[in-house]
């Protein structure tokens, strides 16, 4: 490990370790009891940092979603951009990074995991169409490598999916709108008891899209869940999810090709781009509730990719093109258990987390050249098995003036590569690594509704198996990071507000590079900035809402005019003005996203842009009319942008510049919700 590293990280642990660490720092009207000997602690929400949150179904109903994609820009600072289509699993900004699909953010949903490691197309691949938007009951929000429940890919954060276990109501809901797109939603409530909910539901969508190719794009979702309840506490649920879809996509296009008039904003080089995937995840889930509960999660999953793309067009190959196909077949086993304790030592309250991860991934993954989805030769062919265990440990400490959480946990991991390519392939071998990453927070109660958190945590860079075996010994690159920030009001309060300076250093960014089947390593990096969050309830039906993240992101060991970090984002903001009356609702929302570097040297910028949308909602008994506008004031703007080298027909030489896909134009949907 890097000493200048492992001495700032240690010193900012021995620190807030001294000063405690964090805890709960839970919401006015939290209470204390005590039930025969046994101590229990229960809160409308824990807050463990200033930067987390937690979302409800309220707090994203009135917004354009095709998908449970959508339902990430809930998330204060981060930011999605699509550019394959709409079949592909968005690529993902947080916290300076550019996460590419996934690589460093963990999202599970009903604690079964969503990130694909060692993924054909990129490592931590984290597609979230496979989840119906209308079954998600709440999102929660960790940012930082601080919290012990957290494992592998959750260096910038995790997001947490949960779907409800219940619904009131049957819903029919039929929508419709711009660019022949249409969607269909059923949801069902099942067999009913005293002790056993069920539901089910299905979506059909499809779209042709706003470019000049048609998408053809089609997913088709379904859902069942049951819960039962087990003795006076307990209960145990099961849930199917899966869905297919298949598209084409114009992928991203050069600049100067716009510039030229050879194609227009939305037109395409190679309109053979596209792809199909599926996936279908069971989940069974046990909660014995109680003073002490105990949750045991399985869940396995059946997937099934296909890309094709053409980033450089014929920069490699000037007479069949640079077309690539990337595949990616596996089946994925998870368990989780997890135990929490709540008692008292020597008159102070505590609670002992305690709880393991186990997944096992058999994967077959390959990349081809091709052209017009025509294969011609391979680049990878590859079976991976790859294991992690991780048990993790917690100990929630509640003193008067502070609450404190320490954290430990330990990841094993084993990863076993064998390469079916003979020429020019890459090894085959076996590989394995343990890591510990020790947590330390801190939340101190300052006043009424106001606290202070410290927050600080070891975490690592998680890299896909064949990176692990190439490089043998320096493969999970360490993370450490911090944040001092200060949260004020409650769910209730007429103003709620918060504010967190963080930073978070890594070893180094290994990085697999799926679209070329080669490895990439950058050295290390520090990326640091400000969240800031403001709530406002100026009156009962009036919400108003504003997040923004100022950020920098660099590399440490190379020369001032060289250290950027390609595409981190350094300015997001979101704002929002909710109005909800008897029958009427309507939103208002902002999404900024300043210029920033495309390349070390920052000399092409990727262009930041504003976009504003509206959605309203009218009832009439058990009818609900709607209306999403999306880039209301119908801005030009550029969704996903790389510096990309690519050489285009007639060109003699390959040319580096800005590629990109267009951001939708002004888009209006309109429809009906029947609930019966």
């Amino acid at each position: 490990m890097n000493s200048s590293i492992l001495r700032t990280g240690t010193t900012a642990l021995l620190l807030f370790a001294a000063t405690v660490a964090t805890a709960q720092q839970r919401r006015a009207g939290d209470t204390l009891i005590r039930v025969r000997d046994t101590v229990v602690v229960t809160a409308d929400r824990p807050w463990s940092a200033a930067s987390d949150a937690q979302f409800r179904a309220a707090d994203f109903a009135l917004r354009p979603r095709n998908s449970t994609q959508d339902i990430l820009r809930v998330v204060p600072g981060l930011v999605i951009a699509q550019h394959a289509g709409g079949g592909k699993a968005e690529q993902i900004f947080l916290r300076g990074f550019d996460a590419d699909h996934g690589t460093d953010i963990n999202i599970s949903v009903d604690d079964s995991p969503v990130n694909m490691v060692s993924h054909g197309h990129g490592q931590g691949y984290a597609d979230l169409h496979f989840i119906i938007p209308e079954t998600i009951e709440k999102v929660d929000v960790a940012k930082g490598p601080y919290f012990a429940r957290y494992g592998d890919m959750s260096t910038a954060g995790a997001v947490v999916f949960s779907t409800a276990d219940s619904i009131r109501d049957n819903l029919l809901k039929m929508e419709g709108g711009q660019f022949d797109t249409y969607r269909a939603l059923l949801m069902l409530r099942g067999p009913q008891s005293g002790a056993v909910n069920s539901y089910f539901a299905g979506e059909v969508f499809s779209t042709q899209g706003f470019v000049e190719e048609p998408q053809h794009f089609k997913r088709l979702n379904l859902f069942a869940k049951a819960t039962a309840q087990i003795g006076t506490t307990g209960t145990v649920g099961a849930s199917l999810m899966t869905f297919s879809s298949g598209w084409d996509a114009s992928g991203q296009i050069p600049q100067r090709a716009v510039d030229a008039g050879t194609i227009t904003r939305f037109g395409s080089i190679d309109p053979t781009e596209g792809g199909a995937t599926s996936r279908t995840t069971t989940t069974v889930k046990y909660s014995s509730g109680g003073a002490n509960p105990l949750t045991l999660t399985g869940s396995f999953t059946d997937y099934r990719f296909r890309l094709f793309s053409n980033f450089t067009f014929f920069a490699n190959d000037s007479l069949r093109g640079d077309g690539i196909e990337q595949t990616d077949d596996r089946s994925i086993l998870a368990l989780r258990a997890e135990n929490d304790i709540f008692y008292e030592f020597a008159a102070v309250p505590m609670h002992t987390r305690f709880g393991a991860t186990l997944r096992n991934d058999d994967i077959r993954v390959s990349l081809y050249h091709d052209s017009a989805r025509v294969r011609l030769e391979p680049t990878v062919d590859a079976t991976i098995r790859q294991r992690q265990i991780g048990p993790y440990l917690e100990q929630e400490i509640i003193l008067p003036w502070a609450q404190i959480l320490l954290g430990l946990r330990a990841d094993y991991f084993n990863f076993d590569v064998e390469n079916s390519l003979t020429l020019g392939a890459q090894p085959s071998g076996i590989a394995q690594q343990l890591l510990f990453s020790p947590k330390a927070n801190i939340s101190v109660p300052v006043i009424s509704n106001l606290a202070l958190f410290l927050n600080s945590g070891y975490g690592f860079h998680s890299n896909d198996a064949r990176v692990v075996v190439q490089q043998q010994g320096k493969t999970l690159p360490r993370a450490f990071g911090a944040e001092i920030g200060t949260r004020y009001g409650t769910a209730s309060s007429m103003i709620a507000a918060s504010a967190a300076l963080w930073m978070l250093d890594l070893e180094s960014e290994f990085v697999y590079v799926g679209d070329e089947g080669t490895t990439e390593e950058s050295g290390r990096t520090r990326r640091q900035g400000v969240d800031l969050e403001l709530r406002l309830n100026p009156i009962s039906w009036l919400s108003l809402g504003v997040d923004a993240t100022i950020s920098t992101g660099k590399f440490r060991d190379v020369p001032e005019e060289e250290n950027r970090i390609p595409l981190a984002p350094e300015l997001t903001l979101t704002a929002n003005a909710v109005a909800r009356f008897d029958a009427f609702s309507g939103a208002l929302r902002l999404r900024h996203v300043g210029d920033r570097p495309a390349n070390e040297a920052n000399t092409v910028r990727a262009l930041g842009y504003s976009i504003v949308d509206l959605s309203a909602s009218y009832r009439i008994g058990q009818v609900e009319l709607f209306v999403n506008v999306e880039n209301l004031l119908d801005e030009e703007w550029n969704e996903a942008q790389f510096d990309t080298e690519s050489r285009l027909p007639g060109e003699t030489e390959a040319v580096s510049e800005l590629h990109f896909t267009p951001g939708t134009p002004r888009s209006v949907r309109g429809g009906v919700a029947v609930r019966f």
